[in-house]
């Protein structure tokens, strides 16, 4: 996998937006769009914070070393993002969609915290 294919699909793992990506680093949204198109590179001061801030090595960004390390997801932020997918169905959500999920993950963490067998 290429660079900017890397750069995306570490961002998607966590459920970010580019908007998101971009503010939190301190970058243009266009700038993160156009690294993750391949249409530029980012230096290696910017490619050392996107390691950072996706929590893998630049060699992994890189395509040197694989990604598929375990990974975990924060389902809020997932649902956040209001696009997700359900074995291979994808979904857009509106906004009362998002809240009414959000709330049925954080009941059944509830349940599974509480030892409830039956959530």
């Amino acid at each position: 996998m290429a660079l900017g294919e890397n750069l995306r699909h570490a961002r998607k793992r966590i459920g970010r937006s580019q908007l998101d990506v971009a503010r939190d680093i301190g970058i243009s949204n266009a700038a993160l769009s156009n690294y993750e198109t391949g249409y530029r590179e980012p230096d290696l001061e910017t490619l050392k914070r996107l390691a950072n801030y996706y929590d893998v090595t630049i060699d992994e960004l890189a395509g040197n070393a694989s990604m598929a390390r375990e990974i975990l997801y924060d389902l809020s932020s997932i649902v956040k993002n209001g696009r997700i997918a359900h074995n291979g169905v994808e979904y857009v959500l509106s906004d009362s969609q998002r809240l009414k999920l959000r709330r049925q993950i954080a009941h059944a963490f509830e349940m599974f915290n509480e030892g409830k067998s039956n959530w």
